[in-house]
């Protein structure tokens, strides 16, 4: 198997060479998809992410006026969920990614499920982001009962990636065809 850089390379090499109608395309699919699910539907607090580059874009699913949503501010080597708004808008943050104008929250219990970007997810829920880390420092702090769901083009989703033991598994794989649960959901 190949090494986490060697993948991450490849994936995001494949993943900046597809047009922007593709994208916006599977986008559409994903957030249907998602809107249809009853983890969605159960769900009120929700942190999303602000695309960047080619990632799949989920800021659709901010006209559901029934959901409070949060996108990740990045402060030193931790995320934290920040109320979005309407009509504050966005700030360029870390990594010159947007994030919320507001306050950040520190009490993370108020998120129901999460739904993160990620490179390529296997089918044991493993997760490939970027390599800072971000998402699984999160996740350590998150009380064990939130839902975590990737967010991927089918095409990158896998058999298997190499993992280690700060890796946390997501609950679920949300891709254009259809939303998988992992091995996590079922421990």
């Amino acid at each position: 198997m190949q090494n986490k850089i060697e993948i991450r390379k490849k994936f995001k090499l494949i993943r900046n060479g597809l047009n922007s109608d593709y994208i916006f395309k599977i986008s559409n699919s994903i957030v249907s998809n998602i809107l249809q699910w009853d983890i969605y539907t159960h769900s009120k607090n929700i942190l999303i992410y602000y695309p960047i580059n080619s990632e799949i874009s989920l800021l659709e699913l901010l006209n559901d006026s029934s959901k409070s949503f949060y996108f990740p501010k990045v402060e030193r080597d931790m995320i934290f969920p920040v109320l979005y708004d309407k009509n504050l808008g966005f700030t360029e943050g870390a990594f010159n990614i947007k994030e919320p104008k507001g306050k950040k929250i520190t009490d993370f219990s108020e998120i129901n499920l999460i739904l993160t970007p990620a490179l390529s997810v296997d089918k044991e829920g493993n997760r490939l982001g970027y390599g800072k880390g971000y998402y699984d420092r999160y996740f350590s702090q998150i009380n064990k009962n939130v839902i975590k769901a990737a967010i991927v083009d089918s095409k990158f989703f896998t058999d298997a990636l190499p993992h280690d033991k700060n890796d946390i598994p997501v609950d679920y794989v949300i891709t254009e065809k259809q939303i998988y649960s992992t091995s996590v959901v079922s421990k």
